[in-house]
């Protein structure tokens, strides 16, 4: 008896200490701003031992900017208008500034007047056009510096014949080129555009007799075994600021040299390339060039010399066109007159 009553008692002493635990864990709870919604730490166990709670940051007090002021309007630019009144009724300028203004108001108030008035401006306009394409084919046809018929045929039938005869013009330039000047080659044993390079070479060579002088840029020689007497380069591709294949320069006794160009090319675009070149360092004249060319070259109106022209010139049209005129005649002349050196 007396043992079962002290194991009461230790169990009553038990329970007493558990629930005045569980009353502080409640009231720690309650107190404590690290417990989340009344929860203790055995029914929040699942956190660990290292679990911790993190607040969010206090808003920042958000502080109210000035409006930064927005810079000033430009001013609109003053544009220079000519009075209307200044302008002769019906001249084109009169119809630029006032059939919109015409054409504005019968949109606003589409009236019969106002819709008529606007048509017949238009009408003046239309016809205003038709006279000068008129004009301008009349004037056009008879001067051989405007006609561009004169320069280049329309026609297919002439423009072909006119293409074909440049393309045989061009061959003989380019054979006599061959006599006064020769193609330098610079290749790489390893480089496969150097070889088809090679065989566009050979037609060349066959075609028109232009030597080829081959240059091995690494001592050894093409895959496909063409140009076997081939130099080793010795300076001269460094000279020409050459460091790529394949590249082709046109060599002009006694010492000059000019690059024809880099990459591979086709038959065509070299022989063009190669009659340019020696335009430029006078191995053939501006006369030979322009046979080469699909076109008849009758001048150009770009010179600086045009610029002195006086002032008196520019306000009388037979006098403005006289000027030009001769200038392009002057050309022509020296163009024709011109010879290779």
């Amino acid at each position: 008896m007396i043992e079962s009553r002290s194991l009461g008692l230790l169990t009553g002493a038990a329970a007493l200490c558990l629930a005045s635990f569980a009353v502080a864990d409640v009231q720690r709870e309650g107190s404590n701003p690290e417990a989340i919604a009344g929860q203790s730490f055995y029914q929040g166990k699942s956190e660990g031992w290292f679990w911790y709670q993190e607040y969010p940051d206090p808003e920042p007090e958000v502080k109210e900017v000035p409006p930064v002021p927005s810079p000033p309007k430009p001013e609109p630019e003053q544009i220079s208008k000519v009075e209307p009144g200044e302008i002769k009724p019906f001249t084109s300028a009169w119809i630029r500034v006032e059939l919109p203004k015409f054409r504005d108001r019968a949109m606003d108030d589409p009236s019969p007047e106002n819709v008529r008035a606007y048509y017949y401006l238009q009408r003046m306009a239309m016809d205003k056009a038709t006279k000068f394409s008129e004009m301008s084919t009349n004037v056009i046809m008879r001067d051989p510096f405007l006609d561009e018929d004169s320069r280049r045929p329309q026609a297919t039938y002439a423009a072909n014949a006119m293409a074909r005869e440049a393309l045989d013009k061009r061959n003989e330039v380019v054979k006599e080129i061959g006599t006064k000047s020769g193609l330098f080659f610079f290749f790489k044993s390893n480089c496969i555009l150097c070889t088809e390079q090679a065989g566009v070479l050979v037609a060349l060579r066959n075609a028109t007799g232009v030597p080829i002088i081959p240059i091995s840029l690494d001592g050894k020689p093409l895959d496909n075994q063409l140009f076997p007497d081939y130099k080793v380069d010795s300076g001269q591709a460094e000279q020409l600021g050459i460091y790529q294949t394949p590249a082709l320069a046109l060599a002009i006794p006694p010492s000059r040299t000019e690059v024809v160009g880099f990459g591979a090319v086709t038959l065509d675009t070299l022989l063009n390339r190669i009659v340019v070149v020696a335009r430029d360092a006078k191995v053939i004249s501006t006369k030979q060039y322009q046979s080469t060319q699909p076109v008849f070259d009758n001048g150009l109106l770009v010179s600086k010399e045009l610029q002195s022209v006086d002032k008196a010139v520019l306000e009388d049209p037979a006098q403005l066109s006289k000027y030009l005129q001769d200038h392009l005649r002057e050309t022509v002349r020296m163009n024709n007159d011109e010879i290779a050196p």
